[in-house]
């Protein structure tokens, strides 16, 4: 028969510790991985913002070859090329067409950029003067351009601003030299826009004068009428 020992008196039983873990580590919370971020979104941004200028060109119309003054102006002596100006300015936008009965006021050189007020119309014998005038922005065409011709009206008001008369027509077919649309340039308040006109020179003192006396309005001239 066979005797099973007894258990060993005062025995101890060792329990068994766990695995030990290791804390795995924020890596998003190295500053080298923090670095490298910053240096990619600043890489990419000053790509965007180059790739963007080089993009910021104007089309605008320049002779395609020497223009003498006098000489008639047509879609055949200019040329639409793409240049890099804060704003269209004294040039002529070549998203519009050169007006009809134009003539160059002063010699152009090849290549040159075709400017308003080197142009005037046939048969228009006195020399072009810009005047700027500051108009209120709902006294005129919402989508006013460098090109386009407005005439020129005044409502002269009193003493206490009363309107003194009824409208009076100062200037017909004027064309527009230049429109700030919000760069601060020319324009006197939020509320208005500095407009350059191209004034012939005996047209000066009393577009000047209306302006002084009353409150100018723009009305558009549409294409092709006289």
């Amino acid at each position: 028969m066979t005797m099973t020992p007894p258990a060993l008196s005062g025995a101890v039983t060792v329990p068994t510790s766990p695995l030990g873990t290791r804390s795995a580590r924020r890596r998003w919370r190295d500053p080298r991985l923090v670095v490298g971020i910053l240096l990619v979104a600043v890489s990419v941004l000053t790509m965007f913002w180059v790739i963007r200028a080089s993009n910021n060109t104007i089309a605008v119309w320049s002779v395609n070859d020497d223009l003498p003054s006098g000489s008639p102006v047509a879609e055949d002596d200019v040329v639409a090329v793409r240049v890099q100006l804060p704003a269209i300015g004294p040039y002529l936008s070549a998203e519009r067409p050169i007006p009809e009965g134009m003539v160059a006021a002063r010699d152009f050189a090849t290549g040159e950029l075709l400017t308003l007020v080197g142009l005037q119309r046939t048969g228009q014998e006195t020399t072009l003067r810009v005047v700027t005038l500051p108009v209120l922005r709902n006294q005129m065409p919402a989508d006013l351009a460098v090109g386009d011709r407005v005439d020129v009206y005044v409502v002269e008001r009193g003493p206490a601003g009363e309107p003194d008369g009824p409208p009076r027509l100062v200037l017909g077919s004027a064309a527009i030299a230049d429109v700030d649309n919000g760069g601060g340039a020319f324009g006197g308040t939020s509320l208005e826009t500095g407009v350059a006109l191209s004034v012939p020179e005996d047209e000066v003192a009393a577009v000047v004068e209306a302006q002084a006396r009353g409150t100018v309005t723009l009305v558009d001239v549409p294409v092709g009428s006289s």
